[in-house]
């Protein structure tokens, strides 16, 4: 058995991370166990007490992976900027070794991988002598964590698009925990590229109702509270209960997109953000601000904006967007700041008359009404069969957002260039 090793779980995201370690010679990953209450109760005891929750959380693991399970050796994902995730490994470190700790946390560095500074920390675990072929095994872990993400990324948007119209309550959940237990255990690059196929397959057997038009809401926020269930008391899902059509705009495959300079999706976002922040003050704020004009101008009904209690990004884009009411941001949002301390009972009620709102909006308020379209998803796999043609995998984890984004690239030009002429026709009459 080689070095033993884990990280912070972060949702589906394990799955991603595990992909990324577990064919790396020299290396065994024990996967994260599941966030519990008595995990963040674990951290929080240990934690400065304005620290940001996901540090609590994060912490909690560690100290249940190495009083319950044995494991000493962590790998933990730094950050550079304003943001306080690029202390994390370090000082949780050192709160673990004063506590009496045998413990090492590694730290791997996300905040531009086009430098390839992460590898360092891919070359540090593996045991392999030759270089050749640590970066061989490098290529093909990294491959394997690429396709992962794109297919959790694919998955939990599915989940927020079926669930509402689902027939038999349960359904969408039960789809989506066999596909991720699938995906967690397909290590074959070939399999892995049509696992789209196998995505398609499993939501076209929920029955479901197409004849609805349900509310759609955004959610999003700090990356880890918004990626991990338990923390955020799995408010996805809550809402896809109640019949709301649920738009995720976090996913790991998203942010290391954007960390490899190749996400135009959050260019725009930034853009649309820009006259109210116009610089990246860490976290999420940019893209929070970008997400919530876009919604409003696609004719959402409500936007859920999740964030750690403390995080000073977070909230100055609430301020932003708390600042600008009622006009020009009129779409109705709901604020979730969350720590150790949030309960259950109060989140309920506050989505309950959440609902309520946007219920109203929809039948009383006209910038509301008849603004209801199908997601394409849904056609997709209800209307159409998926085509059968073969395509190369090698390139496929890369070349498809940057197809994607050229596209995006594309309709951006294409709508500034009619709003341009829209202008000039105003300003000529």
């Amino acid at each position: 058995m080689g070095k033993l090793i884990s990280f912070p779980s972060m949702g589906w995201s394990r799955i991603a991370f595990r992909a990324l370690f577990e064919k790396l010679p020299g290396v065994t990953v024990f996967p994260p166990p599941p966030v519990t209450r008595d995990v963040i109760k674990m951290g929080a005891k240990v934690s400065p007490e304005f620290v940001c929750f996901p540090f609590k959380v994060t912490l909690g693991e560690f100290i249940n992976m190495i009083k319950n399970h044995d494991i000493h050796t962590f790998v933990m994902s730094i950050d550079c900027g304003p943001c306080r995730l690029g202390f994390y490994a370090p000082i949780q470190e050192k709160i673990l070794k004063d506590l009496g700790y045998d413990v090492e946390i590694i730290p791997i560095q996300q905040d531009n991988l086009l430098n390839f500074k992460w590898t360092k920390t891919l070359l540090q675990l593996t045991n392999i002598t030759d270089p050749l072929m640590k970066y061989f095994d490098i290529i093909n872990c990294t491959r394997l964590a690429l396709s992962k993400m794109s297919h959790i990324a694919d998955i939990t948007r599915l989940e927020g698009l079926v669930r509402c119209r689902e027939i038999h309550k349960g359904n969408t959940t039960q789809t989506v925990k066999i596909l991720m237990d699938r995906l967690d255990e397909e290590w074959d690059l070939y399999k892995l590229h049509n696992f789209s196929q196998i995505i398609q397959e499993e939501f076209r057997k929920i029955p479901i109702k197409r004849d609805i038009e349900p509310l759609r809401i955004v959610v999003t926020g700090e990356n880890h509270i918004v990626m991990e269930p338990f923390v955020n008391m799995d408010i996805v899902r809550k809402f896809g209960e109640e019949g709301i059509e649920v738009h995720l705009a976090n996913s790991l495959y998203d942010w290391i997109l954007h960390k490899l300079h190749i996400n135009l999706e959050r260019k725009k976002l930034e853009r649309f953000s820009k006259p109210y922040i116009p610089l990246d003050i860490g976290g999420e704020a940019m893209w929070v601000v970008g997400h919530y004009i876009e919604a409003q101008q696609l004719g959402f009904d409500g936007f859920i904006h999740l964030y750690p209690f403390t995080c000073m990004p977070e909230n100055t884009a609430r301020g932003i967007l708390e600042g600008q009411s009622p006009d020009p941001f009129y779409l109705p949002i709901q604020f979730y700041s969350i720590d150790e301390h949030t309960g259950y009972e109060g989140l309920r009620t506050r989505l309950e008359s959440f609902i309520d709102l946007m219920k109203s909006n929809r039948q009383e308020n006209p910038r509301f009404k008849g603004k209801y379209q199908e997601p394409h998803e849904i056609g997709k796999i209800y209307d159409q069969h998926l085509s059968k043609a073969k395509k190369n995998p090698l390139f496929d984890e890369l070349l498809t957002p940057i197809a994607n984004n050229f596209n995006i690239l594309l309709s951006e030009i294409f709508n500034t260039k009619a709003t341009e002429k829209n202008s000039k026709e105003d300003s000529d009459n």
